[in-house]
């Protein structure tokens, strides 16, 4: 059978296995398995969802929805003060991600990204047959700027930024977003999938750059990854140029539902955010007192390194209790560290303790 030959040698997204696959292999219960591996939030909408039970029988599923998306574009611009023309409704940030990419690559150019940071950034690149360039952070993990922007050249066609980053947890301050929008012709994106919990946006800069566009999620603080709705914040101009490679239907009208709802409520999601912020802080704090190095974050995770410690037998041991972390330890990014997505006080009480335990054993 025929296929594209790039895929021959290329490396797709590193799914994550199944909370039942988790508990198969390590022989306990689904119910025991606590998941800090997938920086979601540890609560789900329950206003969202009763709105959504009551309103389900009214819902018009046996017709594709409205393929603007007016209704949702109007929320999402009254939650974000940004213009409803500017707004692109997407199957969550990913699908955002891929837009993107249709529009600004083809074969024979490159996007650059400061790493590490999110994965699929390079596989959407490669998936339409560009290169990936990786520029590499400072050991601090903040954006070498001085660094990407030696890197542009004719061939760039996409710039990504991540802020707060995934996996480390630092923001990119605008003034840098700024230095880059203004030196490069090609698309700088900003995926601010957490921007919630560190209330940094660089969505004011639209205004002035028409090669700015900013990927947002409600999967993270809005707690509805499960309901996959994201947006691109761009100019009237460049909406236009997204919105041509933009599939018609890939919402749902449940989900436009269910994302209307949840934006009707966001000084709860406020609320939440906030709790996870001191609890992350907490947390911080904790790992600190048992020898470790958590980094400062603006998100809802912490980046650990290990120094005496194998990071991956870490990984392990907790596993066995069914406490899932996001190894990173093997990466040459990332090396000797583990990310801890932040839960309820309860849930991060029981990771700290078994954490705590761990180490004790590995230590002896």
């Amino acid at each position: 059978m025929r296929r594209r030959e790039t895929l021959d040698t290329f490396e797709p997204y590193s799914w994550e296995p199944s909370s039942e696959e988790i508990a198969k292999s390590v022989g306990l219960p689904t119910k025991k398995i606590l998941r800090l591996d997938l920086n979601t939030s540890p609560v789900a909408p329950a206003f969202a969802l009763r709105s959504l039970v009551r309103s389900l029988t009214s819902l018009r599923v046996n017709e594709y929805p409205d393929t603007s998306y007016r209704e949702l574009r109007e929320r999402i611009a009254g939650y974000t003060g940004h213009e409803v023309d500017g707004i692109v409704p997407s199957n969550g940030a990913d699908e955002g991600i891929d837009i993107v990419a249709r529009v600004f690559l083809e074969k024979g150019m490159k996007a650059l990204a400061s790493v590490p940071t999110y994965s699929y950034f390079r596989i959407a690149t490669q998936l339409q047959g560009a290169e990936f360039v990786g520029v590499k952070r400072f050991p601090d993990f903040q954006d070498d700027i001085e660094a990407i922007l030696s890197s542009i050249d004719s061939k760039v066609g996409v710039i990504f930024l991540c802020s707060p980053n995934n996996p480390t947890g630092n923001v990119t301050d605008l003034a840098s977003i700024e230095k880059i929008c203004s030196e490069t012709d090609a698309c700088v994106v900003v995926d601010e999938a957490y921007f919630e919990y560190s209330g940094v946006s660089a969505q004011p800069l639209t205004e002035s750059y028409d090669n700015l566009v900013i990927v947002r999620t409600l999967s993270k603080a809005f707690g509805l990854a499960g309901a996959r709705i994201g947006y691109l914040l761009a100019s009237k101009e460049t909406t236009r140029l997204l919105n041509k490679a933009r599939p018609p239907n890939s919402l749902g009208v449940i989900n436009i539902r269910l994302a209307v709802y949840a934006l009707r409520h966001s000084s709860y999601v406020g609320r939440l955010v906030g709790m996870i912020a001191r609890e992350r802080e907490r947390v911080a704090a904790g790992l600190r007192k048992l020898g470790l190095e958590p980094l400062p974050s603006s998100a809802n995770f912490l980046l650990t390194r290990f120094q005496d410690i194998d990071a991956d037998r870490v990984y392990r041991e907790l596993l066995r209790t069914g406490i899932v972390l996001r190894n990173l330890a093997k990466s040459p990014l990332t090396p000797n560290c583990l990310r801890v997505t932040i839960g309820l006080k309860k849930q991060n009480d029981l990771f700290l303790n078994a954490l705590s335990e761990t180490l004790d054993v590995i230590r002896r």
